[in-house]
């Protein structure tokens, strides 16, 4: 308890000293600048003043200056369009000896003004000291300067700053004695949440929480109490999980070694003499070619289901017509249909253009799959493929007038590697993954396939996707 108290206060409290310390800086800034614009400001009007009162004459000016100073509590110097000091009053004494001031930065501005005032606040040397200087082009042929300490803006910026600090110190102790009390009242529910956690790590799930906070802390034991419940199964899961994998692992090396001992079957034998008789050499060539292309058709295929799982490419999503798509993939088929005598076709089942939301790449990919398996396991009639539209779904189906899949092995033909004839399956050169890589597919675009089919009657692939 006292741990969760010291955290949280000293969360909030770093938090409001980083709002504090940056409002603090907005604020000073703010202040600062306000009250030079206000301290120029009136420097201005002083100046105009002076030079209405101060005559041209150097003697009467230097009698005046004195008394002026104190009224202004400003530095007062008279200046000739040339930059040679007149007279130079700093509320103690005269300057006598100062260099040319044409090149001042207020003298400079004043010049160039319209209303004939310059402005610039800098150090300078003959008093060492940060000044405020104001300037006044005047009608008589001279300028008028002011410089006023910036101390007492110093002064009001310091008791900001007082006021500031007291303020967030007082805050900070309230912060500390109101987290106390709330961390307090929130570690009583949490110490039972832990203790049912200490329960469920040990193996009892049967251990219930009961909190009756209608907030967070509820919520949190809410989905302790599920996770409990769930958490079995979970397990259960995972254990099939490894066992799925270790199963990919033992099929995909059966897969491999297949054709790989193959190919080295038939080398060994053209290198034992088979060479020399160009027919034979010619048959052991032609198996190895077709053994070469099975392996690339298996790497292939475990590639674009690696690639599918990891979500490394994601989708590129767009809408688009599907019936250009579906038209091109079919037309790829067309020769390997008509060489088995079947038909291959396309029916829709809305009569105007639907645009659906996919990737058309994968679209195709999941369709060609879809169609390769149709024409290789159907031996009479054909291949339909159809489409239709409802509120929520755009559904393409793929059906078949072949063998049809027994009701045991609809349950798992999209798993990887799985075979409902698996010498029939290896002899037609597929690899196993097509319909775990359909599946992965629909899954990406958050849609759904399954199949329907029956003994003798054939088979339907039906893809759903989200409208």
């Amino acid at each position: 308890m006292k741990k969760i108290s010291v955290q949280i206060s000293r969360t909030i409290i770093v938090l409001f000293l980083a709002g504090f310390i940056l409002l603090l800086a907005v604020v000073d800034n703010l202040l600062r600048t306000n009250l030079q614009a206000e301290l120029i400001g009136e420097l201005q009007v002083e100046c105009r003043l002076i030079d209405e009162i101060l005559p041209e004459h150097h003697d009467a000016i230097e009698k005046l200056l004195p008394r002026l100073s104190a009224l202004t509590s400003a530095r007062i110097t008279v200046i000739d369009t040339s930059g040679r000091v007149l007279s130079d009053f700093d509320g103690r004494q005269f300057t006598r000896t100062l260099d040319n001031h044409l090149d001042r930065p207020e003298i400079q501005a004043a010049r160039q003004s319209k209303q004939g005032f310059g402005s610039a606040i800098r150090h300078s040397t003959t008093v060492d000291d940060d000044l405020i200087y104001t300037a006044f082009q005047s009608p008589k042929q001279r300028f008028i300067r002011l410089a006023h300490h910036q101390s007492m803006i110093d002064a009001i910026i310091i008791k900001v700053r007082f006021l500031f600090f007291g303020a967030a110190f007082i805050t900070v102790l309230l912060i500390i004695l109101i987290t106390t009390r709330i961390s307090r009242h929130i570690t009583r529910p949490l110490t039972e949440i832990i203790d049912a956690a200490s329960e469920i790590k040990s193996g009892n799930y049967s251990k219930e929480i009961t909190v009756d906070e209608e907030n967070e802390i509820g919520r949190l034991a809410k989905i302790l109490n599920e996770m409990s419940a769930k958490l079995k199964a979970d397990i259960l899961q995972l254990n099939k999980l490894q066992e799925i994998r270790k199963d990919f692992v033992a099929n995909a090396s059966h897969e491999l070694r297949t054709p790989v001992t193959s190919i080295r079957g038939y080398v060994e034998s053209l290198l034992d003499g088979a060479m020399s008789d160009p027919e034979v050499s010619r048959r052991f060539l032609e198996r190895t070619l077709s053994n070469v292309e099975r392996l690339e058709i298996i790497i292939r295929d475990m590639l674009d289901l690696s690639q599918l799982e990891k979500r490394d490419k994601g989708l590129s999503l767009r809408y688009f017509d599907l019936r250009p798509v579906l038209e091109n993939v079919m037309a790829d088929f067309e020769k390997t249909a008509r060489r088995k005598g079947l038909y291959l076709k396309l029916a829709s089942g809305h009569p105007d253009a639907v645009k659906i939301l996919a990737d058309a790449y994968q679209l195709e990919k999941a369709l060609m799959n879809l169609i390769d398996n149709a024409i290789k396991y159907t031996e009479q009639g054909g291949v339909t493929v159809s489409t239709r539209v409802d509120e929520k779904h755009f559904v393409i189906t793929v059906s078949d007038t072949g063998a049809g899949i027994k009701p045991d092995d609809l349950s798992r033909i999209f798993e990887r590697f799985y075979r409902v004839d698996k010498g029939r399956s290896r002899d037609m050169g597929g690899s196993g993954l097509g319909l775990a890589i359909v599946k992965h597919i629909m899954e990406m675009h958050q849609g759904e396939v399954c199949v329907e089919s029956e003994p003798g009657k054939g088979s339907r692939f039906i893809l759903s996707f989200p409208r």
